[in-house]
């Protein structure tokens, strides 16, 4: 019967994939003189190291990233009750002040670990999605034209112990309203200790060793990001760079940044991109 649910999720991925695989937008960008991009989508999962149906929703995020490859990047966020260290069994805080705060505002913990915010839609004023609902919304969203692109880079300075970072974009129609740019710094394979009721994602009632992936540890240019332009127009640009001093316990071999440009009136996303931060 697991076995079977399973299968029976991943063909309703496959599905989806497959209905939206006709507006798939593929290079070159431009068709009749509009300027067009893939959308790509952020997948952000609300997570703790002793919430025991954690792992089962890292996983449906795995199975996602394969079925969308680049077209989906998930962050991994830490929040709540559930991510509170308890040596000597748990003693990893993988918590931010982000990660807390977006917890609030879109009432993550009120609602139950794990839920998880794709593109940060929302419906009738409710952001969360239980796991089972991800692939439905990341379909939705990928079939839809990008409003804007965005490109990023990221390199190691200061003997890897700062990131200098560029990121570039524009618009690609013209939209009432504020829009913001937000630039993330993420941790994967982070090693440690996770509560587990899922015999079939690994041993109960804790997963030794277990691998925490896309974990958020810092945001690079404030909580809710910055602000890039007001009503925009079609074709206007923003160029942004920064400097990121990192902290002394990550793995600098595993770091990435994540971007993305998002409307302020009700947080959707308009474009992320994510990269690995690249060795001087």
């Amino acid at each position: 019967m697991i076995m079977n649910n399973r299968l029976s999720f991943l063909a309703i991925v496959l599905l989806g994939l497959t209905i939206t695989a006709c507006d798939k937008i593929e290079p070159p960008y431009k068709q009749g003189g509009e300027v067009l991009a893939e959308r790509k989508v952020l997948l952000e999962d609300y997570t703790g190291q002793r919430c025991v149906n954690c792992p089962t929703a890292a996983r449906i995020a795995h199975d996602l990233k394969d079925v969308y490859g680049e077209n989906l990047i998930v962050m991994g966020i830490h929040t709540g009750f559930f991510a509170v260290p308890f040596p000597p069994q748990f003693p990893l805080d993988m918590r931010t002040e982000a990660g807390e705060s977006w917890d609030a505002a879109f009432k993550i913990s009120t609602a139950g670990h794990p839920k998880g915010l794709v593109n940060r839609y929302n419906k009738e004023g409710i952001y969360y999605l239980g796991p089972g609902e991800w692939g439905t919304a990341i379909a939705d969203a990928i079939s839809k034209k990008a409003d804007a692109t965005l490109e990023l880079e990221a390199n190691f300075t200061a003997g890897n112990t700062k990131i200098f970072i560029s990121a570039n974009g524009s618009f690609l129609r013209s939209m009432e309203g504020e829009y913001f740019l937000q630039l993330c710094v993420l941790e994967d394979s982070i090693v440690g200790n996770q509560n587990n009721n899922d015999p079939t994602v690994g041993t109960t009632p804790v997963i030794e060793n277990y691998v925490h992936r896309h974990v958020l540890r810092a945001t690079v240019n404030g909580i809710n990001g910055e602000k890039i332009s007001d009503e925009t127009v079609s074709g206007d640009t923003f160029s942004k760079t920064y400097e990121f001093a990192i902290d002394a316990g990550w793995k600098t071999q595993h770091l990435s940044v994540v971007a993305w440009v998002y409307r302020g009136s009700d947080f959707e996303i308009l474009q992320v991109e994510e990269v690995h931060v690249q060795s001087e």
